[in-house]
């Protein structure tokens, strides 16, 4: 997938079909948006491009922190693993939130973008005034017939409707499983490893170690046990994340352990950026009296998460 940070000077040579949105999570709601615009690209031989902001629109245009499900890198991990060629990312501010619907329509999407067909949710809104939605006067904006929009119910499976805010309030409770429904994809979490402290070595559970995103920036679950998987470079793990501060040796920063149940050939490098897809919630993390008590808790963790996996 082509990854573009939009420029006053970007220009897309390629005809293409558009979707646009914040796409917090890329949950089952935006996932029916973006499968019909890859459909539809693939009927009119063109490529299918995701245009999205950041940060957030609503942290310029309501002038709030949005504590977001997916950073923008998450976000353009997830468009490729569906199939989506062009990624392009606004940079929004308040001088990008004043440009009126003609001018997004015309110059952005169609001169700029190449757009020849424009994919909506009902009721999305773009411009600078918010009565200006894709289903008002679809044509009357560009006058050209090279352009057409087309309006799709977003609704994810038996017709649930799927929200952001509703998602970010179960990981919150640790509802993992019920979050991942609506997600349509296990929780995402960018992490870099990071070399660990070999404590997991000494207890027989060697971890590979990974810094975890800022709460002020990113909705992360509380600090626990949970099944997950790890991937990098093409390679994929299965395995128990523990996250949080390891209080039974006196408490670090907050951060990501993950340990395998596969063998691993070959290792993420130090500062290497990997994808971290949290499935199910275990349990809470705790301070244990001894080593011993934790090193019974983990063993009995790792079985739980083995039965996920390989339903034994």
């Amino acid at each position: 997938m082509q990854k573009i940070r939009y420029e006053k000077d970007t220009k897309i040579s390629e005809a293409t079909a558009v979707v646009l949105g914040n796409f917090d999570g890329v949950h089952n709601g935006h996932r029916v948006l973006i499968k019909k615009l890859i459909s539809r690209a693939k009927q009119l031989r063109v490529k299918s491009c995701i245009v999205t902001f950041e940060p957030h629109t609503r942290e310029v245009i309501e002038k709030c922190c949005v504590v977001r499900l997916t950073t923008t890198d998450e976000k353009a991990l997830l468009f490729e693993k569906l199939g989506v060629d062009i990624c392009v990312i606004i940079p929004f501010d308040e001088e990008f939130a004043k440009i009126s619907k003609s001018e997004f329509q015309h110059k952005i999407l169609q001169e700029q973008l190449g757009c020849i067909e424009f994919i909506s949710g009902e009721n999305q809104h773009y411009g600078s005034k918010k009565n200006e939605n894709f289903q008002k006067n679809p044509h009357s904006a560009c006058g050209k017939n090279d352009f057409t929009d087309a309006v799709i119910s977003l609704y994810g499976e038996n017709n649930v409707v799927v929200s952001s805010t509703q998602i970010r309030k179960l990981l919150l409770k640790a509802q993992v499983d019920e979050a991942v429904n609506l997600l349509g994809h296990p929780y995402l979490i960018m992490g870099t490893r990071i070399r660990g402290e070999r404590v997991g070595t000494a207890i027989g559970y060697p971890t590979l170690n990974f810094t975890s995103p800022s709460v002020m920036e990113k909705i992360v679950p509380p600090s626990g046990v949970y099944v997950a998987e790890v991937s990098f470079g093409g390679h994929s793990l299965k395995g128990c994340l523990y996250y949080g501060a390891c209080p039974t040796f006196g408490n670090r920063e907050l951060h990501l352990e993950f340990f395998s149940l596969e063998k691993i050939t070959l290792e993420p490098a130090i500062g290497g950026e990997c994808a971290l897809w949290l499935h199910r919630f275990i349990r809470h993390d705790k301070k244990f009296d001894s080593r011993e008590e934790l090193v019974e808790q983990i063993s009995a963790d790792v079985e739980i998460i083995k039965r996920y996996f390989f339903k034994e």
